[in-house]
């Protein structure tokens, strides 16, 4: 198996995606917004925020975003001749011309699972982390074709943290205030206080958190002035912004972008 690309970014209403016909996989993700994509002879298929499609070798594909913005990822590999493959990328070798679309994965497990393929593919290149990318993008399809994403939406105890985060970053909060906070989730204020204190949280620093994670990933996927994304972050003042960013990820928004983003190809 050869892992060709990761990437990580931003489409908009401007950037069409291909056409494009790849001769390897490609496991589109999408984080957030809405995307159209027609796969070869198909009927276009609309994804939003978690929802994907594993593209199989010479499926001619092309697209656009219908959203302002939308956040992706995208996996491209390549299975070749290997014997020793899990048994859950043997299935796909043989594979061409085709799709398989995902939906409703948004509050699924299976998401840190692909963000944390982001993290491996920065790892240097040797035997372990090739070996991890593998078995991570097998336990990725394992889950997708399981078939089972979140029901309800309402995962319990360290979940519900983690597909929150999910959530805002799909729909950011607009007034970026406890009490919208509270609201979006659901539950009273002082019974979300209770819930966050269980995991050494308070509403407060749960809500800086979610803030500068969506800052952080527009610093990485958009073109946007870091003044325009402190608004999107819900501050006011772009000093303010500056100065928790800076102390809560150890550096500024500047040298973050320029440490971290690169151009996304789809």
């Amino acid at each position: 198996m050869r892992y060709l690309l990761h990437d990580f970014g931003q489409f908009h209403t401007t950037h069409h995606i291909g056409p494009h016909t790849w001769t390897h996989f490609d496991l589109l993700w999408i984080y957030s917004g809405k995307v159209t994509i027609q796969l070869g002879r198909d009927s276009a298929v609309e994804l939003s925020g978690g929802d994907g499609v594993l593209i199989f070798p010479g499926t001619p594909l092309q697209g656009k975003a219908l959203t302002r913005t939308a956040f992706a990822s995208a996996q491209h590999f390549d299975l070749g001749t290997a014997k020793n493959l899990p048994a859950a990328l043997r299935k796909w070798r043989s594979r061409r011309n085709g799709c398989r679309v995902y939906r409703g994965f948004g509050h699924s497990p299976v998401t840190h699972d692909i963000e944390r393929a982001i993290q491996l593919a920065s790892e240097p290149s040797s035997a372990a982390p090739r070996e991890l990318r593998e078995l991570n993008l097998a336990m990725i399809l394992w889950q997708l074709e399981s078939g089972s994403p979140s029901v309800d939406g309402r995962p319990v105890g360290r979940q519900s943290l983690a597909a929150w985060r999910r959530e805002f970053r799909r729909a950011p909060l607009v007034k970026a205030t406890v009490a919208e906070l509270a609201l979006r989730v659901g539950l009273p204020p002082e019974q979300l206080r209770v819930l966050l204190a269980k995991h050494d949280l308070t509403p407060r620093r749960f809500l800086l958190e979610i803030r500068l994670e969506h800052a952080r990933h527009l610093l990485i996927g958009s073109g946007l002035p870091i003044k325009a994304i402190a608004r999107e972050a819900g501050y006011g003042d772009v000093v303010a912004f500056h100065r928790a960013f800076a102390g809560f990820f150890s550096e500024t928004p500047a040298s973050y972008r320029e440490q971290h983003r690169r151009p996304f190809t789809g």
